[in-house]
């Protein structure tokens, strides 16, 4: 029995460290505001005929009320819905009984200034001018949008896995640096550069939304990279690795158009040019291996430019952790256009769909399933799809190789709010107005349960959980707390008889 984490005990120590640190002193209101209404309304149906908004030191007003599920001048039914609302296009669902169609609308609204990222705090305040017309009164607290400090990087392959036997050779140190709302308009630029076990430079500018109906936004970036510690291989489902300075190169150039044809619709379009190169000792190295190459036709160098689109309904509540709601995309990739190297010639597809639902006071569930799908002859083990890095995993399986050429997976969350989000407040007033003066934060217990499957004919032979089916189950604790943190400690038990502690970084769903 294999155990995935050597030292339990240092788990349980950061977890008891964590909620014995937990704030003690908590306020009334949410971690990012609230929605104000009167209590009840004498006409069917109200108008809102003004909008003012406050707060915003540097973001422009018009980001703000782009973001709003409704139209200035619409009516909007103040009385609980018995049917289904008639529903405009781009607008978010409203399947739901439980509440008017003002107030759901109100509620959408408040939900997509937040996710923005753009602001800590939105508070919306509904007041009368006379009659059927009524001012809408939008706060927000702005987040602190410029930031400069060190990072350390590990050049492995996921953290889990540095765990099993760490060691600080393999650590990278540098500097990032970023703006999130340049202008006012919500532009980003960054920069990343780091040293040491590998070396890397990346850049990036983003104009998220640009011209008349402010729908189209463009993201330019370019990325440099050289690695020491590669994975060339898997036998028995074990990582082949070689650690060895610049054992691979990457250049990569990007260009991306993203659409935004409706409030929660959205579309992208990304042209990539890359470029792959790996020392004479790697390639020396995968040549003799009878399991995979590395590279197409055994090539020490390649060059190919990719094209990547995506389509995406999003109507959670909260993009940095969504308790309600649902994700649905569909994506391709063509890998190699012919236009620079033929060597490449791959091609990506599926789709992805979360769902997010309350089903108690404190409870709730939260669904994914995603399916990846490749084609093309003989694809190389650095083209190859893996179910063990980013966003594609299934938990307990963090310290295998599960690469192949077809993956399906499903992983689901039975969550409890232990605490629900708060707030600490400051003790002194002279804090009133900083950006940091509230830690906001929440506990989940989840009830873990995954399932996935890795398809390989070619080289499925010499990996026995490729073309296996492969679940899960567990429990965990999620930890969210200020700009989107959220962090993971997870108990997995495996159907290949392993079991373990795991610690990981954002979302598991």
């Amino acid at each position: 029995m294999r155990a995935l984490y050597k030292n339990p005990g240092s788990i349980i120590g950061l977890l008891v460290l964590f909620i014995a640190l937990s704030p003690s002193r908590l306020s009334g209101q949410t971690e990012d505001g609230a929605l104000h209404m009167p209590e009840y309304f004498e006409v069917p149906y109200v108008k809102i005929s003004e909008i003012e908004v406050s707060g915003n030191d540097r973001t422009k007003e018009r980001i703000i009320i782009r973001e709003l599920d409704f139209t200035m001048g619409d009516s909007l039914l103040t009385m609980d819905a018995k049917s289904v609302f008639s529903v405009t296009s781009g607008q978010k669902r409203f399947s739901r009984h439980d509440s008017s169609e003002l107030s759901l609308r109100l509620k959408y609204s408040r939900e997509n200034i937040i996710n923005t990222k753009l602001f800590l705090e939105a508070d919306l305040y509904l007041e009368e001018i006379e009659e059927n017309y009524y001012k809408l009164r939008i706060h927000v607290k702005e987040r602190w949008y410029f930031w400069a400090f060190p990072i350390l990087q590990l050049d492995y392959p996921n953290f889990n896995d540095w765990l099993q036997d760490p060691d600080l050779s393999y650590l990278t140190m540098g500097l990032f640096t970023s703006h999130n709302n340049l202008w006012g308009l919500g532009h980003q630029a960054s920069f990343k550069a780091y040293v040491g076990s590998s070396q890397g430079v990346a850049l990036g500018y983003l104009v998220p939304w640009i011209g008349k109906g402010q729908k189209i936004g463009l993201l330019l970036g370019g990325v440099w990279k050289s690695s020491s510690v590669v994975e060339y291989g898997s036998l028995e489902n074990e990582r082949q690795m070689i650690y060895d300075n610049n054992s691979m190169e990457n250049l990569s150039f990007v260009t991306t158009l993203k659409f935004r044809p409706g409030l929660y619709n959205y579309g992208k379009v990304s042209l990539t040019a890359n470029n792959v190169r790996v020392s004479d000792s790697l390639y020396n190295f995968t040549l003799a291996e009878p399991i995979a190459s590395f590279l197409p036709s055994g090539l020490q160098n390649v060059t190919y430019m990719s094209l990547y689109m995506e389509y995406w309904y999003d109507s959670r509540n909260s993009h940095a952790y969504p308790l309600k709601g649902y994700y649905l995309k569909g994506f391709v990739e063509k890998a190699g256009m012919g236009i620079i190297g033929h060597e490449v010639d791959y091609f990506n597809y599926g789709f992805d769909m979360h769902f997010y639902q309350q089903i108690g006071d404190r409870w709730y569930t939260a669904e994914m399933f995603k399916l990846l799908s490749s084609s093309g002859e003989n694809i190389p083990y650095y083209f190859k799809q893996n179910l063990t890095s980013g966003d594609d995993f299934i938990r307990g399986y963090d310290l295998f190789a599960l690469r192949g050429d077809n993956m399906y997976y499903f992983r689901s969350n039975l969550k409890y709010n232990v605490i629900k989000p708060s707030v600490k407040e400051p003790r002194k007033e002279k804090n009133k107005d900083s950006k940091f003066r509230n830690v906001p934060y929440a506990f989940y217990l989840n009830l873990i349960a995954d399932v996935g499957y890795m398809k390989d004919e070619i080289y499925g032979q010499y990996n026995p959980y490729n073309n296996k089916l492969l679940y899960s189950w567990g429990l965990g604790v999620d930890f969210i707390s200020y700009y989107d943190l959220v962090l993971r400690f997870e108990y997995v038990v495996t159907n290949i008889n392993t079991h373990g502690f795991f610690f990981g970084f954002g979302m598991p769903i």
